[in-house]
This record gives C-alpha cells, sequence and structure tokens, in this order.
C-alpha cells in the first residue's frame, strides 16, 4: 500500500471535482501559451491570500514577461 506524500496533491492529479470542459480548457490554453486566469485565482485560493491582480492586469504581466528571457531565433 502506498503512503500519501506532500506531492499527491500536485500538479500531475486529476482533479476529478472540476469538469472535463474546463480541465481541457486549461490544456489547450498551455499548448496555445495563453494565460489561464482561473488558474491563477486557485493557486492564489489555495496559497491563502487574495489574488493581487486583476484579469486584465495578470494578462498583460504574461505578455510582457513572455517576451523576456533568452531566445535563439
Amino acid at each position: 500500500m502506498r503512503r500519501g506524500t506532500e506531492g499527491d496533491e500536485g500538479r500531475g492529479k486529476r482533479d476529478e471535482a472540476t469538469p472535463f470542459p474546463t480541465r481541457l480548457a486549461r490544456v489547450l490554453r498551455r499548448i496555445v501559451g495563453a494565460p489561464d486566469y482561473a488558474a491563477y485565482v486557485e493557486h492564489c485560493r489555495l496559497a491563502g491570500h487574495a489574488p493581487k491582480l486583476s484579469e486584465r492586469e495578470y494578462v498583460a504581466e504574461f505578455f510582457e514577461a513572455k517576451g523576456k528571457g533568452v531566445r535563439c531565433c
């Protein structure tokens, strides 16, 4: 029998309470590189604090940060 660890609630585990269309939309956003504000809000809720950014601010910050970094082409 496997013992539970902190990592068992991690990113790889499927949340059965989340409807399939919501999970599918989340996956598609990740594939195309679009920001997922709902995931950010959920993260803040699980971390125990209120979201610091509005959806508009989150998207603007996401795309601003996306353009930074090392690129080869």
